[in-house]
């Protein structure tokens, strides 16, 4: 049994210069097994349903989002002996090569589905760079030097403070090449989740190159919008949303929620160390 409660006493999103902290609710459904056909078909029903189930909800899709979805590269990082891997939490970089390329701390999940997402978002040519490839060696040179630094809030300290894990013994574990289909989902006409079906690839970067091999992981993500405003944020019809969609989708496909993030299913699909 789920129990999604908005974050307390905290503001859901902060920026700071290059630096973000966001509080985000979200809960996480399996759905290896299930179609894209399958999955949209769920997704017209709840469409045409959610204004009876929510007063006030709507559903609504860009218009290339079933047919042109972006393509978000991740490079995730730990110790040699997966000590990040083991606490349910992650450091990563994470790139589209048009919108962003950042470096993010996620703790574990808390008892209310909230996890802390800590980010630094690259500029200029260290943004250029990891977007044209984020697993080159000069784009772990950056994420590295960033890692060391101590004179700015970042990713690797908020770890370190965290688990007790040290930033510079950090090196490439997985990348997950990520198709995201996004849906949202309004209230009274105001953004309040932004969702999606994540269809992703996974490669172990500990392999030499010449035996790794790609592996599918997918999974559906109800979280709130990242900018939601305050007053949307403390309406109780936000987590109404999310327990009316997940309870939807795991009775139609016979699924489950996962408190698993993709790091973690990347490691069990690719057989790595650490759980």
């Amino acid at each position: 049994m789920i129990d999604p409660k908005m974050p307390e006493d905290k503001a859901v999103y902060q920026r700071s210069g290059d630096f973000v902290v966001f509080n985000q609710l979200a809960v996480k459904i399996e759905m290896d097994s299930v179609s894209n056909d399958d999955y949209y078909g769920w997704l017209d029903d709840m469409t045409a349903r959610i204004g009876d189930l929510v007063p006030g909800a709507r559903i609504a899709e860009k218009a290339e989002a079933r047919t042109a979805p972006p393509l978000n590269t991740a490079i995730y990082y730990d110790t040699e002996d997966f000590r990040i891997l083991r606490t349910g939490a992650l450091l990563r970089t994470s790139c589209n090569k048009i919108t962003h390329a950042f470096c993010a701390f996620k703790a574990a999940q808390d008892d209310h589905n909230v996890r802390r997402d800590h980010r630094y978002v690259f500029d200029g040519e260290e943004k250029v760079t990891i977007q044209a490839a984020p697993d080159s060696p000069e784009a772990v040179a950056i994420v590295r030097r960033l890692l060391a630094r101590t004179d700015i809030d970042h990713p690797g300290l908020f770890l370190e403070r965290e688990y007790g894990i040290p930033r510079n013994e950090l090196v490439p574990t997985v990348r997950l090449d990520d198709y995201r289909y996004t849906f949202f989902v309004w209230l009274d006409q105001q953004d309040a989740l932004r969702c999606s079906i994540d269809r992703a690839f996974v490669t172990n970067l500990r392999l030499p190159s010449e035996e790794r091999d790609r592996r599918p992981v997918s999974e559906v993500e109800l979280a709130i919008y990242p900018r939601i405003s305050e007053e949307i944020a403390q309406d109780p019809r936000v987590v109404q949303l999310i327990k009316v969609l997940s309870t939807e989708l795991c009775d139609r496909f016979d699924t489950r929620i996962t408190s698993d993030i993709k790091y973690q299913r990347a490691g069990t699909a690719l057989g790595m160390g650490g759980r």
